[in-house]
């Protein structure tokens, strides 16, 4: 059993000297000791590597970790803007509501042969930029 530490190296400084003192006249030793160390070299030659699986949990951590880094931390002032989301669309409706409210109310026209007609004092402009890709109605 000591020989078997000796060739590990977990004997103690004053065992391994005495053992190394007499290893020299005992033959059947020293094949003992030669032997073991052959065995320890083909074992580590051989040996299969153990990789453990890593978890699920930890690629995605990974993943989350560095999407974060790649995102741009928002600015505290777009936070104070968030406003303007619901600005600009009663700014819209608001328009269409004067639009609608200042429209002109239809007059009659009475025509010679009799009848009457129902007419709206309207004009329109169009505009489009093929370039730009816009189109533009002008009604007033």
């Amino acid at each position: 059993m000591d020989l078997q530490a000796y060739v590990d190296g977990e004997l103690s400084e004053e065992r391994r000297r005495q053992i190394e003192a007499t290893l020299p006249a005992d033959l059947d030793a020293q094949e003992l000791v030669a032997g073991l160390r052959q065995l320890g070299t083909l074992i580590r030659a051989h040996e299969p590597v153990a990789t453990v699986p890593a978890a699920r949990e930890f690629y995605w951590n990974q993943i989350r970790r560095q999407i974060e880094a790649e995102q741009p931390k928002a600015p505290a002032a777009s936070a104070a803007l968030g406003w303007l989301r619901w600005l600009i669309p009663a700014m819209g409706v608001a328009a269409v509501a004067v639009v609608v409210s200042t429209q002109q109310t239809p007059r009659e026209i009475t025509l010679a042969g009799g009848g009457d007609v129902t007419a709206v004092d309207v004009s329109s402009t169009v505009f489009r930029s093929e370039s730009d890709g816009v189109t533009v109605h002008w009604i007033q």
